[in-house]
């Protein structure tokens, strides 16, 4: 298929349409060469004391003594047959991934994962980070009337550059560096020369192929690593094919051929052991060609084409100084990091359109642009029985979201009325400033160790909208954009009591806050400017928007309750105030003249309590047992509750965001001598209807999304000390159904929109594949 380019979004994709590659040789050749002319020593990072193949070293991270943290390393994502970012969350009972569906917009949208939903919330409420870089926030629909509703994905990421990913349920921690998310957040922890250079190791070389048979994907993945004196270099490499993902209905997915590239390299630099200075360069790109089939009707007699693209590029220089406990009287050690991210999303879309009895051929681009660059200093101080913890981060971000149409006429001529650029927010400069302190004291109460933690965040943030042809053809719009900035302390207090060696119960608090996204505050789409026309309806951003804010509140446990046995439990509750949702407005004929027939904007109009439960044990067969020696069972599920209020209708309902209960469960079997695992997983998922949105005043009938029960199968098999197979079986039974977080707003109410449901359900039984070997 093909996609005439309508603006400047194909002409930056011809510029870099092959960087990714270039780069991988380049970068790749340093560290691939040497590291596959000299085979690797054993150690544990490519082999166990048996001699049989052992998962990547990850360093450890210290966890908190209070909070609800999951970690996913290495080799959990693969043996879930992980190839994005939806995948990722696929056995976490109150995670999952929303996704903007293909078709699921207007012709001009795009698609893909917008995130995730943590606890009940989602979108921009829950924060995403590479290495404590946080990723663009997710753009809503132009011409759309509900906030989480987006129009293009945030396909940033490829799993195989990740040691881990660490999931923060709840209002994160203020008092720490990184992102901050009013209900969640993930952060993506890339690999690192460390994780394979382990002892007497001076090189290492492997390459992964795997296939995926629920979106035909193929990939390739090279991985090269080498110690040259005090440097230490880390390359790979990931490239994917693939195409839609298969559901499980007689009504066929909308055709998506796509193929993306991933580069990560590092460098590390020990002069001595008190400094270390490094290097990363972190590239993605990913495109795809899709066909919106579904579109098919009189407008669009052939329905659209599009070509998307989603490009990231990071780079990154740090420095660690770590001069000793009680050798600097400030800090024990020193963290800095200077950092430059650009990412984009660009749509090109091709469409016959039919209205008035003429056809046109409409050529659409649009895009959506972040720039970042920033710095980050932390440091730590122990101080007898405090542990002290500050930091500062300062960004700078620049967004813009620009669009053009170029239509044309039968005779292709350029009708010029439809014909042009414009902008669907405005350009707009973000400066946010933080710094943050956290005090870990440790003491004895009742006979038992305690860890009180309180902290402290102080953020600044000012946004600075530029007018300059925002909005042109809705008079008085332009006017009303204004630069808008704010203070925010955001406090946290947590406390700790071991009830044993190993487990601790804890409680805590921990207050949020998330600003209103430059879309938010300076959208625009009319349906007029682009007919010629000189007024119609309107959908502005809102300049005036406020914070949104939480409060939550959580008791828990969390360690190992026996030997064999670790648990995590805990009940939580958060209230969130000032919602965003877009809501009617009254015409206004003095300042929006033009706007006659309905405008739209963002206001802070919900409130929310969201109360409930989560669990997880992990239990080993050889505490009970010589004979269950290798044997684990892991157990996890959640509930959810909410309440919800429009507050400026005062109608009251259920927060539609909010999941169904989920329970997973693990049977597994590793061979003592690790030469091979089997492991069994079922899922069950209750079912639950979005009860219209109060917040959004929506009414509309939507999908019951019904239970379901899926099983699933994997394996490893390590075919030697250097080369390993990981294979699963999912969705065994061949079970139909749906992901709630991405269907729920689906209507239901006409033969037309039951077929877009079967549509956008998920896969039936698939096979997921890999095959390691090392070098």
């Amino acid at each position: 298929m093909s996609v005439s380019p309508a603006g400047p979004g194909a002409a930056r994709r011809r510029l870099s349409r092959n960087a990714v590659c270039i780069a991988a040789q380049l970068c790749l050749a340093g560290t691939a060469l040497p590291a596959f002319a000299q085979t690797a020593a054993t150690t544990n990072t490519t082999a166990d004391n048996d001699g049989h193949l052992a998962p990547l070293t990850v360093q450890a991270h210290r966890e908190p003594a209070a909070g609800s943290t999951t970690v996913i390393g290495t080799e959990e994502l693969e043996r879930n047959g992980t190839i994005d970012m939806g995948g990722v969350v696929r056995n976490q009972p109150l995670v999952s991934a929303p996704g903007a569906t293909s078709g699921g917009g207007n012709v001009w949208d795009g698609a893909g994962t917008t995130g995730y939903n943590v606890r009940g919330v989602e979108g921009n409420r829950v924060s995403l980070d590479v290495d404590g870089i946080q990723l663009p926030p997710a753009a809503p629909r132009p011409d759309g009337n509900a906030a989480n509703s987006f129009g293009v994905g945030r396909d940033y990421i490829d799993p195989e550059m990740f040691r881990e990913v660490r999931i923060d349920s709840g209002t994160t921690p203020a008092a720490r560096s990184g992102a901050q998310g009013l209900g969640g957040g993930v952060g993506f922890i890339t690999k690192s020369p460390v994780d394979y250079l382990q002892g007497d190791v001076t090189r290492y070389g492997a390459y992964k192929l795997g296939y995926s048979s629920a979106s035909r994907t193929l990939s390739n993945a090279v991985t090269a690593a080498a110690r040259l004196d005090k440097v230490q270099v880390l390359g790979i490499y990931s490239r994917r094919d693939g195409h839609e993902a298969k559901n499980n209905s007689a009504v066929a997915p909308n055709p998506d051929d796509w193929h993306s590239d991933a580069l990560l390299t590092k460098f590390r630099w020990a002069d001595d052991p008190v400094h270390q200075f490094g290097l990363t360069l972190d590239l993605f790109r990913r495109h795809n060609d899709r066909v919106y089939d579904n579109k098919t009707s009189t407008t669009y007699p052939n329905g659209a084409t599009q070509q998307a693209v989603a490009q990231r590029a990071r780079i990154s220089l740090d420095h660690d100084y770590s001069p000793g406990i009680g050798t600097h009287a400030l800090f024990d050690t020193l963290k800095t990091r200077l950092y430059l991210q650009t990412a984009s999303e660009d749509d090109d879309t091709q469409a016959p359109y039919v209205t008035g009895g003429q056809t046109y051929q409409r050529f659409l681009s649009t895009s959506y642009d972040n720039d970042n660059l920033g710095a980050t200093v932390d440091a730590r101080k122990l101080l007898g029985t405090h542990l002290l913890s500050y930091g500062a981060g300062l960004d700078q971000g620049n967004s813009k979201r620009p669009w053009s149409e170029l239509r044309t006429n039968a005779a292709g001529a350029v009708v010029s009325t439809s014909t042009g650029s414009k902008n669907r927010m405005a350009d707009t400069d973000t400066t946010r400033l933080s710094a943050y302190m956290r005090d870990e004291y440790s003491f004895e109460a009742i006979g038992r160790r305690a860890t009180l933690t309180p902290g402290l965040r102080a953020e600044y943030w000012r946004m600075k909208p530029d007018a300059s042809g925002y909005a042109t053809a809705v008079t008085g719009a332009a006017s009303q954009l204004k630069t808008d900035s704010d203070t925010n302390l955001l406090p946290g207090l947590s406390l700790a009591l071991e009830m044993q060696p190993g487990l601790d119960a804890y409680a805590q608090y921990q207050r949020g806050v998330r600003i209103p996204t430059a879309a938010e505050k300076t959208g625009t789409y009319d349906s007029f400017s682009y007919t010629g026309g000189s007024s119609g309806y309107a959908v502005l951003g809102n300049p005036d928007l406020k914070q949104e804010t939480s409060d939550a509140f959580e008791l828990g446990i969390k360690g190992a309750a026996a030997p064999g046995v670790t648990v995590r439990a805990a009940a939580f509750y958060t209230r969130y105030h000032d919602f965003i949702e877009y809501a009617a407005q009254a015409a206004d004929p003095v300042n929006l003249p033009t706007v006659t027939f309905g405008l739209y904007r963002p206001e802070n109009i919900g409130r929310a309590n969201i109360w409930g439960g989560e669990f997880s044990t992990r239990l080993e067969g050889a505490a009970w047992s010589g004979g269950l020696r290798g044997y684990s069972l892991e157990l996890a599920g959640g509930v959810t509750q909410s309440n919800a209020t429009n507050t400026s209708t005062g109608a009251k309902g259920r927060l539609a965001s909010v999941a169904p209960a989920k329970v997973v469960a693990t049977l597994g079997y590793t061979d003592p001598g690790k030469r091979f695992g089997v492991f069994g997983t079922v899922t069950g998922v209750k079912a639950r209807q979005a009860q219209g949105d109060v917040i959004a005043s929506s009414t509309t009938s939507t999908f019951a999304v019904p239970g379901f029960g899926v099983l699933d199968f994997s394996a490893f098999w390590n075919l030697s000390p250097k080369v390993r197979l990981n294979a699963g079986l999912y969705n065994l039974t061949d079970k139909k159904y749906w992901n709630y977080a991405t269907v729920r707003a689906l209507p239901n109410g006409t033969a037309a929109q039951r077929t877009e449901i079967d549509r956008v359900s998920m896969p039936g039984r698939n096979l997921g594949v890999s095959l390691n070997v090392i070098f």
